[in-house]
């Protein structure tokens, strides 16, 4: 017997009949809406508190995008949610862990007796959205990268958790090391426009059972930024807990500035899968931020259109909320999504194509109805080396979710999609990351940027090359990049052969010249003694 619900269930064919009455289901073409907005984008609207007014818009010290781009309205974003809340409380998840079912059970959602189907009623739903934070520290080593989100910012994660390197030196493509995550790591410490850092690449070279831990160990060593790994299992979630305890200063210290987050990622579709959903529930009840992706296939793991995409995107989210707010309520999550769909034609996984961009975006959307800080996938590309083609896919789809206002931003240095890693790669989208900030910035105009004065001077045939304000201004106004050129033809060598040759000289110098702040040697000492298993 399933445990009674006090909302009165209603039908997927009840939901889609209400939904065609709402005069939302037309057949016309969905706009899509690009707003110039006044500050940096709308405020988070807290779900489910009472007399909570909105938090002011939020001044970011630098990147402060005007531009905002819009998939969803908010009748669609409703419809959504009511789609979503019908499925969990109709079909629900099989969720694998024993000790998750358990503790969903005594949150009031309905734990099938002999299996692992979890149905979750509305009220359980309503009440780990009531008890999520709104907002989420990921703090850095040294407290000089800590982010709070939302700020406001569209930050960025590196790509991960690759098989294979693109090697800096031969370009030889070829199984990544324990040397190679230590080397990516590194180059995107190196890089303003990383913010936090997921292991880039697997550590191939050591056992399988413990190459998890290893690869924690390896980003926390070589960054001061904030380390986004993941946890496969209870075991693997206590150890990175006890590592990034001692690089905090004790449990209650990481517990106020967790320089750990972690990735855990549900099954397609509807699926909690035992180790990471064990893992989830250390996490969480060690204060560390989780951020559970979706990773949605269409036309695999979800039909093909992407409303019902967003639908089992947003399910998996909140049942993976669910579960933590369960084991323990407060805890900080992250609303992730990345996702798209399958190539038909090779039944690859498309995550450079439009519709994943346009997936994610929703995704973000939905968090935001939520009041939920998120990432998404975006920068993703399936090329399969450094070329046009990973430069196109990344701007795209990358673009848009800066547009769309992602607090946390993934997939910079990844090739293949998401299987192969490249330090030339990633210095080159820190070129593109600059870009897209400078174009969401929009247009400022007031006194300070309308020169109407100068204008009227200089009039017709004007030089403003000349001028002193070009010279003290043009660093500010124009964004130059670092490696894209503009020098135009040179004659014998192509322009993609010279692009990669600078990418190359500029990754393999922030090799070479950049040393993060290391470790102190009594915690790298226990830090890789819990890593290797020395110390549990």
């Amino acid at each position: 017997m399933f445990a009674e619900v006090s909302r009165p269930s209603a039908s997927a064919s009840g939901w889609a009949s209400r939904r065609s009455l709402s005069g939302r289901a037309s057949p016309e073409t969905p706009s899509i809406q690009i707003a110039v907005l006044p500050s940096i984008g709308p405020p988070r609207v807290p779900h489910g508190r009472k007399g909570q007014s909105p938090p002011p818009p939020s001044r970011a010290r630098d990147i402060v995008g005007a531009l905002r781009f819009q998939i969803l309205d908010a009748a669609d974003r409703v419809a959504i949610d009511e789609a979503t809340r019908v499925l969990l409380e109709e079909t629900g998840a099989s969720v694998r862990s024993a000790v998750a079912r358990a503790t969903l059970a005594r949150s009031g959602a309905a734990v099938e007796p002999h299996g692992d189907r979890v149905r979750f009623p509305e009220p359980v739903v309503r009440e780990a959205l009531r008890s999520a934070p709104r907002v989420v520290v990921l703090a850095s080593r040294d407290g000089k990268r800590d982010l709070r989100l939302p700020d406001g910012k569209p930050h960025i994660t590196t790509d991960g958790c690759g098989v294979q390197v693109r090697d800096l030196e031969t370009g030889e493509r070829r199984p990544s090391t324990t040397k190679d995550l230590a080397d990516l790591t590194r180059v995107a410490d190196a890089l303003d426009v990383v913010d936090v850092q997921w292991p880039m690449c697997v550590a191939g070279d050591v056992p399988r059972e413990i190459h998890n831990l290893v690869e924690g160990a390896v980003v926390f060593e070589n960054t001061t930024k904030n380390v986004q790994a993941e946890a496969v299992s209870a075991s693997d979630a206590k150890a990175l807990v006890a590592m990034a305890a001692e690089i905090a200063g004790g449990p209650k210290e990481l517990r106020r500035r967790p320089v750990l987050s972690s990735v855990q990622c549900p099954v397609s579709p509807l699926i909690l899968e035992a180790g990471s959903t064990d893992g989830l529930i250390v996490l969480a009840q060690a204060g560390v931020p989780v951020v559970p992706i979706s990773m949605v296939l269409l036309g695999g793991s979800s039909p093909v259109d992407l409303a019902s995409a967003i639908v089992l995107a947003n399910a998996e989210n909140l049942a993976s909320m669910c579960v933590a707010q369960a084991a323990a309520a407060g805890a900080p999550v992250i609303y992730g999504v990345s996702s798209g769909p399958i190539d038909m034609r090779t039944g690859s996984y498309a995550s450079g194509s439009p519709e994943s961009a346009l997936l994610e975006a929703a995704g973000a959307e939905m968090a935001r109805h939520y009041g939920l800080p998120c990432l998404i996938g975006g920068f993703g590309c399936d090329a399969d080396d450094v070329g046009f083609q990973g430069g196109a896919e990344r701007m795209g789809n990358g673009l848009i979710a800066m547009l769309e206002g992602a607090d946390l931003i993934a997939g910079i240095g990844g090739l293949e999609t998401d299987s192969t890693m490249s330090a030339e790669q990633l210095v080159l989208d820190a070129d593109l990351i600059e870009y897209a900030r400078k174009a969401i910035e929009g247009v400022r105009v007031d006194a300070d940027t309308v020169h109407l004065d100068m204008l009227q001077r200089l009039g017709p045939g004007g030089n403003y090359l000349k001028e002193r304000h070009t010279l003290a201004n043009f660093r500010k106004a124009l964004w130059s990049p670092g490696l894209l050129l503009r020098e135009g033809h040179v004659a014998g060598l192509p322009s993609e052969a010279r692009l990669r040759a600078r990418a190359k000289a500029r990754a393999s110098e922030l090799l070479k010249a950049h040393r993060p702040d290391p470790l102190p040697e009594d915690v790298r000492r226990t830090i890789w003694d819990i890593a290797e298993g020395r110390r549990r």
